[in-house]
């Protein structure tokens, strides 16, 4: 119960049992008043009335006294009345039978009102006559006690009611900078930092007020001061202080990660960029113009990266760079050498230089070793140096890619026929107990090979058919949640980044998830860090959506990208998976193991669980264990098995 609501109670009890007391003494006080009256005017009615009947009595006159007696009984304020002689003679005898009218037995019988009796001796000269006895009626003296504790009543119920609004008003006055407060801590938990600004003349309460807006403070600087640690951490160890691309560190952890990853990579090409003649450029402009050239050509390559998913820039060098291109076939690789080699001409241009710099690509396999990838990819620079200015050169192993075409003809047919097989992978906790199960999907070629999601989820996401397999996936597991026999399983689903920022698809999975509202409380969607980054709004607008819906979020590669972290404070984000390249070897990477255990300060700061992807065997399991990590997911736990 709030503490207002306590408090009007309190004042309301307060109120009636005031209002009741006063009613019940005031009820006494007029009781009392009205049986004193009765007796006061009874003994001296039969006083008076005494004295007027002597001179009758003396005579006997009967027919006078019985006219006199009449006169005063009629009235109705009396009960009974006797005129008797000395000798015990009844003379007049009156007796009033009347009911009381218009006052409740009950009232009656609760308030009892004695009938007070008076006598008078009639005395003739020296000698006594008779005996006058009177019994007064209490049916007046109901009626007045009965109107005075009715109006009485009402008058204590319009007092109780007024006193009670204007200390509710009062009250809501006063407590309205503990509702702002209230509101403040809820907004903290929910990952927001307002300052109430309204400060209460109250002295307590503006202290209180003061001192949350100082914890806000406090808990928001020392947030940020997590996360600017983090992020300055991270990009020490892991990204170029000039160009602040990836570094040759971080982008061997992202290659061997993506080699190693054998449900949504392990494939691509590797584009290894280095510039030419730089020694005499740099000894003809000065060293810096030098370095505002590597700072040019680290901007060119990444913007150019935006456009292929998934890729990620590093400068490796001094003067070399290098890009990875997982999933990529040999049609997107030569597109990437060609936009890259026309945008280094136009650079070279501009310079008035002959050449920039050259670009080698290089395919890679689930069995390549970082080493051995940069030598093929150095190889092929080499014969794009004997090839021109500014030209690229592709190695490629691979021999069996399908065309455009193909990829869109495949996929079109694995959603029209359903000719797909759906695995689940677990996420478990700390104690290897499932917290849900990623829903992993198997395409099924003309020839019956099973084909891996990540090449099928790239090609998907480049012919734009991302929104149809995403809507394919996401109602395949609302049935699969609907006719389960464990009514408590949660499954995770990919949304690729189009889909994320897509307004079509957003109005679809609102429809959905409010059709199918049971089964939307135990979805999950994983989007990855880049997809948000690259569409925040959108991004923040989907999280909206799916989550007044029931379901949750999972951010997914996280730590991949510099503004991650900032993304943490604003999207109300349920879980962040850790990218495996910074989980990959945990126990033996103490430099890692710093920067994850901030990361998940931060995240549990924030009220964000966190799962580490690519946990592969017991010491890195143990490793994150004591780094306080909630969840884990990899083929340390099992490989993925087949749903049902």
């Amino acid at each position: 119960m709030t503490l207002s609501r306590q408090l009007y109670i309190l004042i309301l009890s307060v109120s009636v049992m005031m209002g009741a007391g006063t009613w019940l003494i005031s009820v006494d006080n007029t009781r009392t008043y009205l049986m004193l009256q009765m007796a006061t005017q009874t003994q001296n009615t039969a006083d008076s009335l005494g004295l007027s009947l002597v001179p009758h009595m003396k005579a006997r006159d009967i027919a006078v006294m019985d006219t006199m007696i009449n006169a005063v009984f009629d009235s109705g304020y009396y009960k009974s009345l006797s005129l008797k002689s000395m000798q015990g003679e009844v003379l007049i005898e009156r007796e009033n039978t009347s009911s009381i009218e218009d006052v409740p037995e009950w009232f009656i019988n609760g308030l009892k009102l004695d009938s007070p009796q008076a006598s008078s001796i009639i005395t003739t000269g020296w000698t006594q006559s008779g005996t006058l006895n009177l019994e007064a009626h209490p049916g007046f003296a109901y009626k007045k006690l009965w109107d005075t504790s009715y109006a009485m009543l009402w008058w204590s119920l319009l007092v109780i009611i007024i006193s009670f609004l204007v200390s509710f008003m009062a009250l809501k006055a006063i407590l309205k900078p503990l509702y702002a407060v209230e509101k403040q801590a809820l907004a903290i938990c929910d990952r927001e930092f307002p300052v109430v600004t309204d400060i209460p003349k109250t002295r307590e309460l503006k202290k209180m007020v003061e001192a949350m807006n100082m914890m806000t403070a406090k808990v928001q600087s020392f947030i940020s001061m997590l996360t600017e640690r983090a992020e300055k951490y991270r990009e020490q160890a892991h990204y170029d202080e000039m160009t602040h691309l990836m570094n040759r560190n971080g982008f061997k952890a992202v290659v061997e990660n993506c080699i190693k990853d054998q449900e949504h990579a392990g494939s691509g090409f590797v584009a290894l960029i280095r510039l030419a003649d730089f020694a005499a450029y740099n000894k003809k402009h000065g060293h810096q113009d030098g370095d505002n050239l590597i700072i040019e050509v680290a901007r060119l390559i990444d913007s150019l990266c935006d456009s292929y998913h998934g890729s990620t820039a590093a400068r490796i060098g001094g003067i070399d760079f290098a890009v990875l291109l997982p999933l990529a076939d040999p049609d997107t690789t030569s597109a990437f050498g060609h936009e890259l080699s026309c945008s280094l001409e136009g650079l070279s241009s501009n310079h008035q230089v002959e050449a920039i710099g050259h670009i080698g690509l290089a395919s890679f396999h689930q069995n390549s070793s970082f080493g051995d990838i940069l030598a093929d990819a150095d190889t092929a620079l080499a014969s794009a140096q004997s090839q021109g200015n500014n030209e690229y050169n592709i190695l490629s192993s691979n021999n069996d890619a399908m065309g455009n075409q193909a990829w869109a003809a495949l996929i079109k047919n694995a959603l029209s026929h359903n000719n797909v097989r759906f695995i689940a992978q677990p996420v478990m906790d700390q104690n290897s107990n499932s917290i849900y199960s990623e829903l992993l999907m198997r395409v099924i070629d003309d020839a019956g090979k099973e084909i891996r999601p990540g090449p099928f989820a790239a090609m998907a996401e480049r012919l734009a058919l991302n929104e149809k397999l995403d809507q394919f996936v996401i109602q395949r597991a609302t049935t699969l949640l609907e006719h389960a026999t464990d009514q408590n399983s949660i499954l995770g689903v990919n949304i690729s980044a189009a889909s994320v920022k897509s307004s079509t698809f957003s109005t679809w999975l609102e429809k959905h998830l409010q059709t199918h509202n049971k089964a939307a409380a135990r979805l999950l969607f994983e989007i990855t860090e880049h997809g948000v980054l690259q569409s925040f709004g959108e991004a923040n607008h989907f999280v909206d959506i799916a989550q007044a819906n029931g379901a949750r979020i999972v951010m997914e590669h996280f730590g991949t990208r510099l503004s991650s972290f900032q993304s943490l404070r604003q999207l109300k984000l349920d879980y962040i998976k850790l990218d495996g390249s910074f989980v990959r070897n945990i126990a033996d990477n103490s430099d890692n193991r710093f920067f994850l255990q901030t990361v998940t300060d931060i995240a549990h700061g924030l009220d964000i669980q966190v799962i580490a992807e690519h946990v592969e065997n017991v010491d890195d399991f143990h490793a994150l264990q004591a780094l306080g990590i909630n969840a884990m997911q990899g083929y340390y736990f099992g490989e993925p098995q087949p749903i049902s």
